[in-house]
């Protein structure tokens, strides 16, 4: 049996089913460990089921988190991510003589989910029912627009010092400036949607007037902040942040000759040579 650890906020959710989707294809007898997730209480917890209408029920694997690690110091032999040669998935695709494998990681790339492209979007088809009125609303206006524009701007836990040399200094202001100076000589009709989790900082640095842009601030409420990456998605450009929730709101469009601009680097003293999907242009971040 094959045991997946499921963690992190909802991006990292998605790659983390995301590689599931592969591995069960590849090896049936494949679970999701949600073990941890029980006493998760960053970000909105454990998300997946609640937000897509998922086509096959996730094989779930649920003990106390005590148990678990019993059972995963003693019999079980565990693959971390961060360990592994990445130019490589073989330490993923292999075959173990050991009856029980533990996988810990995140990954983050297309490579980590290549065989199951459709089953994964499929998959990750938002719950309609759930939307806001505000959302329906928004979505109508973002359908409309032939050259609609995402931007996200992630801070929050960014700031915090344990986030910020990494990964909350990498998207300056330069960047985002620089990638909407791109997509107006792209795109001179574009129309932005300003997503953010502080839209009062945006709105000072980042200014658009009502015949530019239109700042998302209808889904404040944690719970509800999945509707943002719904709305990205039906975007047809996106200028996103080094953030998995930005990752997958550009990802999930299905938009023809949709164009996605990132930042050079995702990490500021971490290579992530596989996270950019073939076709994302990366801005520079100074």
């Amino acid at each position: 049996m094959r045991l997946i650890k499921m963690t992190g906020g909802l991006g990292n959710q998605m790659f983390i089913y995301a590689f599931y989707l592969q591995m069960k294809k590849r090896f049936p007898n494949t679970k999701i460990d949600l073990s941890d997730m029980m006493d998760y209480h960053v970000h909105n917890g454990y998300e997946i089921n609640r937000i897509f209408k998922l086509p096959v029920p996730v094989d779930e694997f649920c003990i106390s988190s005590k148990w678990k690690k019993v059972i995963e110091f003693f019999f079980c032999k565990t693959v971390l991510e961060r360990k592994q040669n990445l130019e490589t998935m073989e330490a993923f695709t292999r075959s173990y003589v050991w009856p029980l494998v533990y996988f810990k990681g995140f990954y983050q790339s297309e490579r980590f989910f290549a065989d199951v492209r459709d089953e994964v979007r499929q998959a990750f088809t938002f719950n309609v029912d759930m939307i806001s009125r505000l959302t329906k609303a928004s979505l109508r206006w973002i359908d409309r627009e032939k050259a609609a524009c995402s931007i996200h701007v992630r801070r929050g836990d960014y700031l915090q010092p344990k986030y910020w040399e990494n990964a909350g200094s990498v998207c300056t202001l330069d960047y985002y400036r620089n990638a909407i100076a791109r997509v107006r000589e792209l795109y001179p009709d574009v129309y932005f949607f300003i997503f953010s989790d502080d839209l009062e900082w945006v709105r000072e640095n980042l200014p658009f007037t009502d015949e530019e842009g239109l700042y998302m601030d209808g889904n404040e409420r944690p719970e509800d902040s999945w509707q943002d990456m719904m709305m990205m998605s039906h975007c047809r450009i996106h200028i996103i942040c080094n953030s998995t929730f930005s990752w997958w709101g550009a990802y999930l469009s299905d938009k023809p000759g949709k164009l996605v601009l990132a930042p050079e680097r995702w990490f500021r003293h971490t290579e992530t040579p596989y996270i950019y999907p073939e076709g994302w242009v990366k801005i520079p971040v100074e």
